[in-house]
Order: structure tokens, then C-alpha cells, then sequence
């Protein structure tokens, strides 16, 4: 199975923000805040929490090819400045790149060098690093530093003792703590192909930004309904509408509900009105009052609508098109009189004095001096009506002219339009906008209805600038404003005034009920509500989309649940690495001969994205391992899960065992020795023990392998624990080196005896002969009998009998003789005073030592004649 075209294809289901997530971990390996407040962002505008956001979701594009392992990663030192444990200051502990031993004994500081190590590198519990606590002063910060190699980089990277590092934490580490873990506890796959790690990354985004989504939730769970519903009457429309409302609610139902029409504001004025009515203690006399209240809103009602049609548009139209056609019928007048009367005639004529004068003769000759005759009278015999002389022709006919003028239709109807203009003009005069009577009104109705007294009177007061400004226009003979004030009407209101007061006179009248009075009531109560609602209306549309969104919160915060990553991690899990575990464990357990009781690595689901396993009894499941295996078994069994989570690895990092064999019997030893030389053959091993025994079986296996083994040997010196030397204690030395370390012992015992300090010398001696001795005894084991049986091995190597064959008697007499003479030497024996001999000089001594290697060579070139070594 391709572990990231599998979760590409899963992907495709996810929601879009996931999709994002797992290509931004694909590229980068991490997600850093701002990816985790980005990804939030996006998982909400796709529940309209956000506005769009831009996402690039994981595709075929982004998948990284990872044929090749993880590039391994080895440790090259550690480097103790201070502040760890009790370790000696300036301290460095080397490490080689195969088998790495670092012996030394309890107490020596090998535990202030793992938990450097455990707080770096990977390990199933870090550990806090403390200072010397038992030192009596107050403890330094720790200080520290470790060089690794990563891959085949030609220079080592360093880690400074703070902080994550990526490199070095593939480093493992085993130990006591591990072992506990490993049997005690559910397990995930540290060591996973590389993907796998995708699906845990994945849950951790998801937490990170569900934290978020929540966070942002809590601060949309608080409601201020709860408050506005106590100002609410009880079982009203309303009351239960807000208790009903959710995220469902439509905002045109609030609006609905608190929208009072102009009538329902009325019903309830006159609800409320009569229900005081009611409770008046003379209804008949307040009838009364009422009746005479209405008759007088009734009169301004009628006196409202006689100004507001005095000043309408219609009425300012209508007079200053009267002036405007006046204007121009007189202009046509005008030109009628030219024609009419022509030049010589007196000044005047034709004007409107003149035309005075004439409709006065008109009335004379009619009335007295030519009665039933039509004027002008120009017959034979006629006379003039001033000067009562005869008519001549040429007057006769100028009388007819002037007759005809006046009479004419022009001049009718410019006299018509004359006085039209002026009887409306005369009516915007003489307007009054404003009495006695209506101020007294108004006073009356402002007791209960101030905004309507109000609204009448700045109605007034705008139609009297409006009047006002008309008659202005007229006056000055100049056109109408253009900022005249727009006519005010109130009619509507003060009607509806006065129906109210006929309402409430005909609910006083009617004697209203109990039950009509309780409907009443009810009724006031839910228009009440409703006005009050109004009040509220913006506080409860914004508590909507508060529900709006704390809902959309939860479709958010529904996609971060993690079962379905954890579901499909396992299934991959499964297909994966389990199987490959669980065959990796039984190898393990085979090859440390581990095969006396059924203990296998059980699968025990997932959770957060991560698959678990546990050790288990194959024939009892239920039965916790540690009830029932000895110490020894346990840590042999913890070795196995640890090197068959090794084998899920897609890379060959080191490896740090600390104290491996603790509490393992013998039996054990061997084979978890051979299995730690066996894998620093493909990685490096690192190996921390207090066991000589065992440090003896690890270099008899990397023999064996053809493992190079590279010791280290810490100790606890005057300076504190962890002093470091390459040079391991004296019982752990092979032949060679034990009479490497006689030859340097002899030099400063030769020097004390150079110098004059012979007791000093000759208790130098005597420890280099007790050492000789015991070079002897390793010589007899390593070289004489070939290591075919040595001290704590249980084997014989049958192998080595044919090099044996050729001991001589030579060889065994020197062996004798030597280790006669040592023996005299050695502290304890008593010796007689009589017998007491001087301590042989440092001459003696060093042909003694000489005579060891000498003979050590001398065998070892024989055999390799022998074997064509």
C-alpha cells in the first residue's frame, strides 16, 4: 500500500480546511500558528463565519516522493558544561559510530549522561534534568551540548540543551522508564512510514483549531434575552415568540411581530384611554366631557381642512395663475384700447377711471334720460349725457367705438379675471391660520396628547410661513419661492383624535362588562408587547444572528471531531505497520530464545489519530504481564517490543540502551548481547553498563561479527561523577591491554624509585606484581587455552581445541613460575621475618612484565603459523 496516495484519496472527503491542512503539513512538516489561525478561518467561511477565504487543498502535486528512508542520524558527543546531576564539570563523552560501551560503576554518573540524552532524543519518558541538589548550594542551570552526525554530512550539527531539535530526536532511547511503559501501558508506533504521521499531525490541527472555534463559541453563548423577556407580559404573542426563538428564526417574523400599523397604534391609545374611562367614578359626567372635548377637536378638525385647502397646492396655483392671466388679458386689452381710441384722444381714456365714468353714464341714460333704450343712445334728436347738446355724426360714432370697447370680450374678461385674482388674493389676505378658539383647543387636547398638539401646531406654524410667503409673491408681483414650505397636514391625526374620544364615549356608554373588560385588557397587554418589542427589535435580530452563528460555531466545531482520521489511521495502521509489528515481535523474541511462555503484541485501536498495541498473555489476554513474568523476563520482553517498534522505522538512527540486562538472568544476557552487536552492524549502538560480565559478552560478540567496539569508561573522581576516559577499568581489559597498563604502572614506579621515595616505590610494586598476577590468570583463558572456556561464559567453544593441542610443558612451567613469584608479592601474605626478602627492583619488575608479553607472543605467532593467520 502507498501510505500518501491512500490518504490523498481520503482526502478528497474531507472538508476543505482539512484538505489545506494536509498539504501545508505534506510541505512543511509542521503547522505554525498562523497556519492553525488561517485554517480556522477558512473552516469557518465555509459556514458563513468569515468572509471566502483563498485555500490550496492537498492534490497529486504536492506529494513528495519518499522512496528512500529518513537520512539516519548518529551521535558524536556529549558535552557537559555544568548543572547536570552531579556530574564533574567540562566533562565530553565520546560516542563511535557502530558499538559504542560506556561502562561504569553505580554511581559512577551514567545517569546524568541518559537523561541529557532522554531530554534530546526520543524516549518513551523524559526525564527533568536537576542540578546537585545535595550540594548545599543552590543549584546551576544545566548546561550541555550534543554533537550528531546526520546522514553523511562531512561536519556534525550540535544541539545546545534547549528545545526541540528534529534531527537528534530520532536518536532512541531505552531504559528502565521504557521497559515499564512498553509493559504496562497501550503503546503507539513511534517509528511509522513516513505518512502515518500525517493522520496524528491532522488530530492535532483539528484540536488546535477546534480550540479556537470554541473559544470564539463561549463568547457567543451569552444572551440578553432573558432580560427583555421580563419586561414582556406574560402569555402575549410575543412572550412566547421569544421563547421559541433559535437560529431558524426569520428576521421578517420579528419584524412583523413588532411593526405596529397606524391603527393598531390608535386601538391601543383608545384601549388604554377607555380602560382609565372605566375606572372613572362618574362615567355619565366624564361622557359629558368627552362629548364636549369632541365637539371641539371636531371644530379644528373643520378648521385644519379650511386651511389646509386655502393653501394648497391647487389654491397657491389657482391665484397666481389668476395674476398671470390677468397679466396677459390686459396686455390684449391694451392693444384693443390702441386700436380703439386713436392718438388726440384726453389722457385717460380708456382707463379704468374712464371706464368708471362711462359705466356711470351707461346707468344715467338707462335709468333716467333714456329709459328701455340701448346705450349709447345716437339717434336723431339725441343729446350727450354730460353736456346735453345734440349729437353730430362724427360723436355719435365715437360714442358707438367707445361702447364696443367696453363691451367687447377681451375687456370682459380681463375685468372677470380682475376680480377673480383679487377675491383670492383678498382669501390669503384675510387667512388666519391661528385663533383664539383653536389655541384653546389645542391646550385641551395637549393634556392627553401632547404629540398631537404638538404636530398641530407646528403644522400651523409651517402653513403660516406658507401663507405668508404666497402673499409676499402676490404683494411684490414676483414670482412663487421656490423654498415655500410644503404644506402641512395634520387632518388625519386630529380625526383619528376625535374618533378615539367618540370610542371612548361609546365604551362608556355601553357599560362595558367584566369579560369585555378583561378582552380589553388582553388586548392592551398584546399590543403592548408588540410596541415594546419594537423597542427591542434590533437587540433581539442581533440575538437571531448571535444563534445564527453560535450554530454555525457548532457545524464548525463538528468537522474537528477526529474519529474518522482515527478510523482511518488504524485501518492504514493495520495494513501497514501492524502486521509487520506483531511479526517483528515474535522474530525478536525467537531470536533472544525467549520462547517459554506465549506473549504477543495486540492491537487495541486508536485514538486521535494514533493506533495502540500492548504486550498480552497469548492464552490468558486479561492477565497484566507483570503479575505474572519474573524482572528478568519483563525487561527481556521490553527489549523485543523495542526492537520490533525499530523495525516499523523508514530510517536506521541510533540507538541508546542504558543498563539493558538490568535484573536479566544469565541465560538472557548472551542473547540480548549478541542482538545489540547484531544490529550496531547496521546502526549505531550505544550501550551504558555498570555489568563487567556483560561488557565482557558484548566484546566476545562484536569479535565474533566483526563489530568494532569503542569504549568509554566514566567514573566518580574528587571533581564529581561522569569523568570521562577511553581507558576502561582494569577487570574489563583483554590481555593486551592489561599489559599495556602494567608497562605505564611500571613507569611511575620506576620514577619513585629514581626519586628516593622507596617505601612508596616498593608499595607500587607490590600492587603492579598483584596486577601481573592477575594478567596471568586472563592470559592463561585468552591465549594459553584460546578462550575455548572462560569465567561466567556457560559455552564451551568446541572450535578452539585444535589451537590447544600445542601447549607446551615450556609454556606451562612459566605460567608456574610466574605466578609463584607474583604471588609472593601480593598484600595479605604474611611472611616470616626471617624470610622476609627485599621487593625486587624496578628492573626485576619490568623483565617480569616483559616476560608475560614476551610469552603472550610468542604463542599467538605459533598458532597463527598454525592457522595461516
Amino acid at each position: 500500500m502507498n501510505v500518501l496516495q491512500e490518504i490523498l484519496e481520503w482526502s478528497f472527503g474531507r472538508p476543505i480546511w482539512q484538505r489545506d491542512a494536509l498539504r501545508r503539513l505534506v510541505m512543511n512538516g509542521e503547522l505554525s500558528d498562523e497556519d492553525i489561525i488561517s485554517l480556522t478561518e477558512i473552516c469557518k467561511s465555509a459556514h458563513g463565519l468569515a468572509e471566502p477565504q483563498e485555500h490550496d487543498p492537498l492534490v497529486k502535486e504536492h506529494m513528495p516522493d519518499r522512496a528512500a528512508g529518513a537520512v539516519p542520524v548518529s551521535l558524536v558527543s556529549i558535552f557537559h558544561h555544568r548543572g547536570v546531576n552531579a556530574l564533574a564539570e567540562d566533562q565530553t563523552l565520546k560516542f563511535a559510530p557502530g558499538l559504542t560501551v560506556v561502562y561504569g560503576d553505580n554511581g559512577a554518573g551514567k545517569t546524568g549522561y541518559i537523561r541529557i540524552l532522554k531530554r534530546a532524543c526520543r524516549a518513551r519518558g523524559q526525564e527533568r534534568i536537576l542540578g546537585n541538589v545535595v550540594s548545599g548550594t543552590s543549584p546551576l542551570a544545566p548546561v550541555v551540548a550534543i554533537k550528531y552526525q546526520v546522514g553523511t554530512e562531512p561536519e556534525p550539527r550540535e544541539w545546545i540543551g534547549t528545545g526541540e531539535d528534529e534531527f537528534v530526536s530520532r536518536v532512541s532511547v531505552f531504559d528502565t522508564q521504557c521497559a515499564a511503559v512498553y509493559l504496562t501501558e497501550k503503546t503507539d508506533v513511534a517509528f511509522r512510514p513516513f505518512g502515518l504521521d500525517l493522520f496524528d499531525k491532522l488530530v492535532q490541527a483539528c484540536k488546535a483549531v477546534r480550540a479556537k472555534l470554541e473559544l470564539e463559541q463561549r463568547a457567543l453563548s451569552s444572551s440578553v434575552l432573558s432580560v427583555i423577556q421580563t419586561q414582556i407580559p406574560a402569555g402575549t404573542a410575543v412572550a412566547k415568540f421569544l421563547a421559541n426563538i433559535s437560529s431558524l428564526t426569520k428576521s421578517d417574523a420579528v419584524q412583523s411581530l413588532a411593526c405596529l400599523s397606524r391603527e393598531e397604534n390608535a386601538r391601543l391609545a383608545l384601549l388604554e384611554k377607555s380602560l382609565l374611562d372605566l375606572q372613572a367614578n362618574d362615567p355619565d359626567k366624564l361622557s359629558r366631557q368627552l362629548t364636549l372635548h369632541k365637539g371641539r377637536v371636531q371644530t379644528l378638525v373643520r378648521h385644519l381642512k379650511d386651511v389646509e385647502s386655502a393653501l394648497s397646492a391647487e389654491a397657491v396655483v389657482a391665484v397666481f395663475n389668476a395674476r398671470s392671466e390677468g397679466l396677459r388679458k390686459g396686455e390684449e386689452a391694451k392693444r384693443l384700447r390702441e386700436a380703439t381710441f386713436p392718438e388726440g384722444m384726453l389722457a385717460g381714456t380708456g382707463s379704468e377711471e374712464w371706464k368708471a365714468m362711462w359705466d356711470s353714464a351707461r346707468q344715467f341714460s338707462q335709468d333716467f334720460a333714456y329709459p328701455g333704450k340701448e346705450f349709447p343712445v345716437i339717434e336723431d334728436g339725441a343729446h350727450c349725457l354730460l353736456c346735453q347738446q345734440d349729437l353730430e355724426h362724427a360723436a355719435a360714432h365715437r360714442l358707438k367705438q367707445f361702447e364696443a370697447f367696453v363691451i367687447s370680450t377681451t375687456e370682459r374678461e380681463l375685468q372677470t379675471m380682475r376680480a377673480k385674482f383679487v377675491q383670492l388674493r383678498k382669501e390669503f389676505i384675510e387667512l388666519r391660520t391661528t385663533t383664539e378658539a383653536v389655541e384653546e383647543t389645542l391646550k385641551e387636547i395637549r393634556i392627553e396628547h401632547e404629540a398631537i398638539a404638538d404636530a398641530v401646531i407646528a403644522a400651523l406654524t409651517t402653513n403660516e410661513s406658507r401663507r405668508k410667503a404666497v402673499v409676499a409673491g402676490l404683494a411684490d408681483n414676483q414670482y412663487l419661492a421656490s423654498d415655500i414650505p410644503v404644506l402641512v397636514s395634520v387632518v388625519r391625526e386630529t380625526e383619528s383624535l376625535a374618533d378615539e374620544i367618540e370610542a371612548r364615549i361609546k365604551t362608556l356608554r355601553a357599560s362595558a362588562t367584566d369579560e369585555t373588560r378583561k378582552g380589553m385588557t388582553a388586548e392592551a397587554q398584546e399590543l403592548r408587547a408588540r410596541k415594546l418589542l419594537a423597542t427591542h427589535q434590533q437587540t433581539v435580530l442581533d440575538d437571531i444572528e448571535r444563534r445564527k452563528k453560535h450554530a454555525a460555531c457548532a457545524l464548525c466545531i463538528e468537522e474537528t471531531k477526529t474519529q474518522a482520521i482515527t478510523q482511518k489511521s488504524s485501518a492504514v495502521t493495520k495494513t501497514v505497520v501492524s502486521q509487520r509489528l506483531k511479526q517483528s515481535f515474535s522474530d525478536e523474541l525467537a531470536n533472544l530464545s525467549f520462547n517459554h511462555i506465549e506473549v504477543e503484541l495486540k492491537e487495541l485501536g486508536g485514538t486521535d489519530g494514533v493506533f495502540y498495541h500492548k504486550l498480552a498473555f497469548t492464552r490468558a489476554p486479561g492477565v497484566d504481564l507483570p503479575k505474572v513474568v519474573s524482572e528478568g523476563e519483563q525487561r527481556c520482553l521490553s527489549i523485543a517490543a523495542f526492537f520490533a517498534e525499530l523495525s516499523t522505522a523508514d530510517e536506521l538512527s541510533g540507538i541508546v540502551f542504558d543498563d539493558p540486562v538490568s535484573s536479566l538472568d544469565f541465560k538472557w544476557r548472551q542473547g540480548v548481547a549478541r542482538r545489540l552487536v547484531q544490529e550496531a552492524k547496521t546502526r549505531q549502538v550505544i550501550v551504558f553498563t555498570h555489568d563487567v560480565v556483560f561488557l565482557l559478552l558484548l566484546k566476545q560478540f562484536s569479535e565474533e561479527l566483526t563489530v568494532e567496539q569503542f569504549d568509554q569508561h566514566v567514573r566518580f573522581l574528587s571533581n564529581g561523577a561522569g569523568v570521562c576516559t577511553e581507558e576502561l577499568p582494569w577487570v574489563a581489559l583483554p590481555i593486551k591491554k592489561k599489559i599495556g597498563f602494567l608497562k605505564k604502572g611500571w613507569q611511575s614506579a620506576d620514577k619513585l624509585s629514581r626519586n628516593g621515595h622507596q617505601d612508596a616505590y616498593e608499595k607500587e610494586a607490590k600492587y603492579l606484581y598483584g596486577l601481573l598476577r592477575e594478567a596471568w590468570e586472563r592470559a592463561l583463558e585468552e591465549v594459553l587455552l584460546g578462550g575455548l572456556v572462560e569465567r561466567y561464559r556457560p559455552s564451551i567453544q568446541t572450535q578452539q581445541v585444535a589451537l590447544i593441542a600445542d601447549i607446551t610443558d615450556e609454556d606451562c612451567k612459566t605460567v608456574e613460575t610466574s605466578m609463584t613469584k607474583c604471588s609472593k608479592w601480593l598484600t595479605g601474605h604474611d611472611q616470616a621475618p626471617a624470610a622476609r626478602a627485599p621487593v625486587p627492583g624496578p628492573k626485576e619488575l619490568k623483565v617480569d612484565i616483559d616476560t608475560l608479553e614476551n610469552w603472550v607472543t610468542a604463542i599467538r605467532k605459533r598458532r597463527d603459523k598454525v592457522t595461516g593467520g
